[in-house]
């Protein structure tokens, strides 16, 4: 897709929160603002999956786990658009006995949700986990995962992050969604560069990024 068809897809995911959200008068809109780029850039352009032939264990396909749950209305919005279910659906964003609930989960059997998340700290582990799996059966590609920037307060996001590196997983690129003031996420990235040198992974590093689709683009 091209960069400024990107661009207005993103402009759409953003309507999609807006109506979500609004219509449901419940959810977590600034979270999933901030994410439009990354979600468009993922799905669109950098994703080798294949929406209408969705399976969970994924073989053949890129992998995609969402850590930080809450912001579910720009995850729904993703998936519809790339094709995983009608995009009628999402004006049934937390509405009773619906698939899209305030979180992902599974049992509704939801095209494109693996895992059920909103636990945080939880979704390195399932990547990892995931990423070594395609590894021993041969599969070639690739695992991502978002999380929260107040995941990583969580000892079992650390825990994943040295499993990975004591396995050689070189098949998963994380993402941290730094919601903080700009002038913070220098510091940040210093700092996730020394703990991620101190988990001994000769593959791990940490990208600042902006939201801008080409940069997300770019940084893969």
């Amino acid at each position: 897709m091209e960069l400024q068809q990107l661009e207005s897809t993103a402009t759409q995911i953003r309507r999609d929160i807006v109506r979500m959200v609004h219509g449901a008068q419940s959810g977590h809109p600034g979270g999933s603002l901030g994410c439009a780029e990354f979600f468009t850039a993922l799905f669109f352009d950098q994703l080798e999956h294949s929406p209408d032939a969705f399976e969970m264990a994924g073989s053949g396909q890129d992998l995609f786990f969402l850590s930080n749950g809450h912001i579910s209305p720009v995850y729904y919005s993703a998936l519809a658009r790339s094709g995983y279910f009608p995009v009628e659906e999402l004006a049934t964003f937390r509405a009773i006995n619906g698939r899209l609930q305030g979180h992902p989960t599974t049992h509704e059997g939801l095209p494109g949700v693996r895992i059920a998340s909103g636990s945080l700290g939880q979704g390195l582990s399932v990547a990892a986990g995931a990423a070594l799996t395609k590894k021993l059966d041969k599969d070639p590609k690739m695992v991502y995962s978002l999380h929260g920037d107040g995941e990583l307060q969580e000892g079992q996001i650390w825990e994943a992050a040295l499993f990975a590196a004591a396995h050689k997983v070189d098949n998963l690129i994380a993402t941290i969604d730094a919601n903080i003031p700009l002038h913070f996420v220098a510091k940040l990235a210093t700092c996730l560069n020394k703990r991620v040198r101190r988990t001994k992974s000769h593959t791990a590093r940490v990208v600042l990024g902006v939201c801008r689709v080409n940069a997300w683009r770019n940084a893969w």
